[in-house]
């Protein structure tokens, strides 16, 4: 089976670092990039189309909503966690319109989200328990 693609998308380096690391903990031989910026992540999505798109909503200049939009435009079959620590029931319609899998509201445990990536990356189903969308 092809390795699965993930991109991790944060402005913060801790957050995308922490992330990363939940997700390389699991026994899977995904291959997880990351980004700064909503940007420096559409620059990535020309070189590769990752299975799964893990992004922060509160960032400068394009806020993970504004990302989402894009990949949605170029047609991009990725499936997306959107994380917020800024939730609110606008913000989560709006993510539905855009087809998120999952909305996950700060602070999210390192082992839903474990649990979540992996089980998005493994079906099309409905969403999982403990998550939204």
């Amino acid at each position: 089976m092809t390795p699965r693609r993930i991109l991790i998308v944060d402005d913060e380096a801790n957050q995308r670092f922490m992330v990363e690391q939940a997700l390389r903990a699991l026994p899977f031989e995904w291959i997880i990039s990351t980004a700064a910026s909503g940007q420096e992540a559409l620059d990535s999505l020309a070189l590769n189309q990752p299975d799964l798109i893990i992004t922060d909503y509160h960032m400068p200049l394009m806020n993970g909503l504004e990302l989402i939009a894009r990949v949605r435009e170029r047609l991009i079959p990725s499936r997306i966690i959107l994380i917020t620590a800024y939730s609110s029931p606008e913000l989560y319609d709006a993510a539905q319109r855009l087809q998120v899998d999952h909305y996950l509201t700060k602070p999210v445990p390192l082992t839903l989200l474990r649990r979540i990536a992996t089980g998005t990356l493994d079906t099309r189903s409905a969403p999982l328990p403990g998550s939204t969308c």
